[in-house]
């Protein structure tokens, strides 16, 4: 059994009229200037930690204009600074999210400390050879495989990176304006699809399946390709047209 994707004429009717209403937008202008046209990417451990806080703080709970989770990112806290986080405790590191008004500060906390211990032990060198690898190599190839270290990448037994699944493994590396192809894949994404008249929308929890994010992820790819732009400038139209 095969299935294929076939992208119609109305869904690209549909979205093309969601990006004529977003043309101006910030975020869609920044996606092209830094994952399209390589411009202001910044790989300092600063920044590739703030981004990793980022991803882990923006799961399960609002992240737009105005969110705790946009304050936490923006404020001073020692969260959102390596040099600082590397001498706290996990209860620490806990008690300053929940301080912030942030959700699952339990296992943020948990996680977060899991990844640092990791980092100090010798893993900022592979991951600042993959990014930058990837920032000069930029093809789905080296996205795919770059993912995949994000995924798989171990300290013995266990995952380096807790908290970076199928999405926000992808939304790091997009964020840092690494990627083109390997998208952020969430319900905001799939409410578009389903507002545009795509015949197969997932749930929300089936993208936990690598297999259904990736055959989501191809149809994104393929329509992009027809409407004449990257899958991660797709993914800022709909990160937009849904901002609260």
């Amino acid at each position: 059994m095969k299935v294929e994707w076939t992208i119609t004429d109305d869904f690209i009717k549909a979205f093309k009229d969601l990006m004529s209403k977003n043309k101006d937008s910030d975020v869609v202008k920044e996606r092209k200037q830094k994952n399209i046209e390589r411009k202001g990417i910044d790989l300092s451990r600063e920044n590739i930690w703030k981004i990793l806080v980022g991803c882990q703080v923006t799961t399960q709970q609002k992240s737009g204009k105005g969110s705790k989770a946009e304050a936490l990112l923006e404020s001073n806290s020692f969260v959102v600074d390596y040099k600082k986080i590397r001498s706290k405790s996990e209860d620490e590191i806990k008690n300053e999210l929940q301080k912030n008004g942030l959700r699952r500060n339990e296992k943020i906390a948990s996680y977060l400390l899991c990844i640092i211990q990791a980092l100090e032990n010798g893993e900022w060198k592979n991951l600042e050879e993959k990014l930058n690898y990837l920032k000069d190599h930029d093809t789905p190839k080296t996205e795919k495989e770059t993912v995949n270290y994000i995924l798989q990448a171990k300290n013995g037994k266990e995952k380096i990176y807790e908290g970076l699944g199928l999405k926000q493994s992808r939304n790091f590396l997009q964020w840092l304006g690494l990627t083109q192809y390997e998208i952020p894949i969430d319900s905001r994404c799939l409410k578009v699809l389903a507002s545009c008249g795509a015949g197969f929308v997932p749930t929300a929890s089936a993208l936990q399946d690598p297999v259904t994010y990736a055959f989501l992820e191809e149809g994104i790819r393929l329509a992009s390709k027809k409407l004449g732009i990257k899958p991660c400038i797709f993914d800022a139209y709909c990160f937009v047209s849904l901002e609260e």
